[in-house]
């Protein structure tokens, strides 16, 4: 995995971009829960968060990266190739990313973006084609993230995982 680094700005230090270190594991998850808790996603949790929380559960079979500004971790996504436990989208040729947050206090800052193109970097250098990923309907801010970053929606593959919960698929090509 190749560290990305985002140029700053005079208002905005650097952002790096690495694989998660065991010792930040636990770290990672309360990050990803916050942000997926700030986002109004955990109501009603019926396990998703304790998915969310065990990085070290997935982290030896999935990559799970991290982005970091100043020394503080700011956000996290975990990388499901195709036929991976937590890879339930992707098909032949697709890598899919799941588990996406940005902690709060750093939302608007580019983090999602630098993230994502990890993602991508790691997906080219595996050989696939594509990004996949799965949203809840409801979540309009993912929405405009993915549409401004060139995915586009592939309804016939939402998929329903519980009753009312209805995740919408978004695909784009390696970059």
């Amino acid at each position: 995995m190749q560290v990305t680094e985002q140029v700053p700005d005079e208002r905005t230090p650097a952002l790096i971009v690495r694989l998660a270190r065991p010792q930040e594991y636990a770290a990672v998850g309360e990050l990803v829960v916050a942000a997926y808790r700030a986002g109004g996603h955990l109501e009603n949790d019926e396990g998703y968060g304790v998915q969310l929380a065990d990085v070290a559960g997935r982290a030896d079979t999935h990559p799970v990266l991290v982005a970091e500004r100043a020394g503080r971790l700011v956000g996290s996504v975990t990388i499901c190739p195709v036929g991976t436990t937590h890879s339930h989208d992707a098909r032949h040729g697709e890598v899919e990313f799941r588990y996406l947050g940005v902690a709060p206090q750093a939302w608007g800052t580019g983090v999602s973006e630098a993230l994502i193109s990890a993602c991508d970097d790691w997906a080219r250098a595996a050989g696939a084609t594509a990004l996949v990923l799965s949203a809840i309907a409801w979540n309009d801010a993912a929405t405009r993230l993915y549409e401004r970053l060139g995915f586009h929606r592939v309804p016939a593959r939402d998929r329903e995982p519980a009753p009312g919960i209805v995740l919408q698929l978004w695909l784009r090509g390696v970059h």
